[in-house]
């Protein structure tokens, strides 16, 4: 099972309005009273993790993520408009939903325990995994290898928490973003970068020095974060998230942004379809490798 991308990329983590054209059928299920009210959603979206959430050379929202984002705008208001958006990081995406700050969180949000104390997951989006990314002439070949080495990765992320229970031999750092992690690598000053796999897959696609490996791991599978206790948000947000399984629509979006062919069949069937559904019981984020 798996989950997302990168390269390094400038982030932009400013509040942003966004308009489509394409307009989408509402759901039967009212939409939420104070999102009806205000006019307008705010999502919390990641802005420095492509393929899925970046800012593309033109200074605006890009990624398979921010297009699941925009249909979920469409969704609420018939067309993008009244769609906001915020950048966030693993370390202050539940903060911003529990002051108020964004409505939802659609920012690669891994299923935990923990965090599912904190806020309201919605039904299931995807699957992630873990690998790591290395120099091209590394020896670092598995989770093993990390023993007296650094390993970075950003701070809050499921991946912390992983490495520090099943590899604690690892000298771990952790940084804001991804794209901060990916900066120390190209320094040298991290022996291996540990993160999603289809950012991995993405940033040795743009950087033939270095390579993705490790078997993959902390299998985690991802919803959209709401506020605890908001039922309406969540019904709402649940009936959208099965109009878009129906039309495929995050398989649409998944393979539109990424266009490997191969590592694209991978996702077929870790990403909810017409004849595919996701269950967080079968989440093992943090479980060690055996």
């Amino acid at each position: 099972m798996k989950t997302i991308v990168s390269a390094s990329i400038v982030a932009l983590c400013a509040l942003s309005s966004v308009h489509t054209q394409a307009a989408a059928p509402k759901v039967d299920v009212p939409l939420p009273p104070e999102v009806k009210a205000a006019g307008f959603l705010t999502v919390g979206i990641n802005c420095t993790y492509p393929p899925a959430g970046y800012v593309g050379i033109d200074g605006k929202p890009a990624g398979y993520e921010y297009t699941m984002v925009k249909r979920v705008a469409e969704a609420a208001f018939g067309s993008g408009d009244g769609l906001k958006t915020q950048c966030v990081n693993d370390s202050n995406r539940i903060p911003f939903l529990q002051s108020g700050k964004i409505d939802l969180i659609l920012a690669s949000l891994a299923f935990t325990p923990a965090r599912a104390e904190q806020l309201d997951y919605s039904s299931p989006i995807w699957v992630s995994n873990l690998q790591l990314i290395v120099p091209k002439d590394s020896k670092v070949a598995d989770y093993g290898d990390l023993a007296g080495k650094t390993v970075v990765t950003p701070t809050g992320s499921t991946y912390q928490t992983w490495l520090q229970k099943c590899y604690p031999q690892a000298n771990l750092v952790t940084v804001q973003t991804a794209a901060e992690g990916s900066t120390m690598l190209s320094q040298g000053r991290t022996d291996a970068f540990a993160y999603i796999d289809v950012y991995g897959f993405n940033y040795a696609q743009m950087q033939k020095n270095y390579k993705v490996v490790g078997t993959l791991a902390a299998s985690a599978i991802q919803g959209i974060g709401v506020r605890k206790g908001n039922k309406p948000m969540l019904d709402w947000v649940n009936a959208v998230i099965e109009q878009m399984r129906q039309e495929d629509a995050f398989f649409k979006a998944f393979s539109q942004e990424v266009k490997d062919p191969t590592f694209v069949a991978k996702y077929r069937n870790i990403v909810p379809g017409p004849t595919t559904q996701l269950d967080y019981a079968k989440s093992g984020a943090l479980d060690c490798l055996k």
